[in-house]
């Protein structure tokens, strides 16, 4: 974070320019065809942006939906909510579509990975957490198109990474 919050302001419009940049070529791709007449290639498309500050108060976009260099898979959208006072941190993804059995989630201390799969649906993310946490104390639960994995801050052990069920 610079000291010149108009900086910050500044990084995170460029970087909403270029993400607006490649969705219209996207588009215009997408459109180009189905005008052609090859609607049998042409697939649904999804993709938004959510803006909030994060920590430190320095402004955070995520971009989820699909992604033409993840070949078919979508970033679902995340939130993570950090309660330090409890020694907990929440991730939640969204991802409709999919049913327990066909996700795959591996944890290290300072990331998430993810991915699932039904038919058209499908999810990948590399999610870099907001804290160390324990990837043992994960816990998951998978429950109208939303996940919820909570977590334990970690006191310093060793990286690994982790299967985590869900329930």
């Amino acid at each position: 974070m610079s000291d010149d919050p108009r900086r910050d302001l500044r990084d995170t419009l460029d970087e909403l320019d270029r993400y607006f940049e490649e969705l219209e070529k996207e588009v215009q791709e997408a459109v180009r065809k189905g005008l052609s007449g090859s609607r049998r290639s042409f697939s649904p498309f999804m993709a938004g942006f959510s803006f909030n500050l994060g920590p430190q108060g320095k402004p955070a976009i995520q971009f989820f939906g699909n992604n033409p260099s993840m070949e078919g898979y979508r970033s679902p959208l995340t939130e993570q909510v950090l309660d330090e006072k409890s020694g907990i941190l929440r991730l939640i993804l969204d991802m409709p579509g999919v049913e327990k059995s066909d996700i795959d989630l591996s944890v290290a201390e300072d990331k998430v990975v993810i991915k699932a799969e039904r038919g058209a649906r499908k999810y990948k993310a590399e999610i870099g957490l907001r804290a160390e946490v324990e990837p043992e104390s994960g816990k998951a639960e998978y429950k109208n198109g939303v996940l919820e994995i909570s977590f334990s801050l970690r006191d310093k052990t060793n990286k690994g990474y982790r299967r985590v069920d869900i329930v």
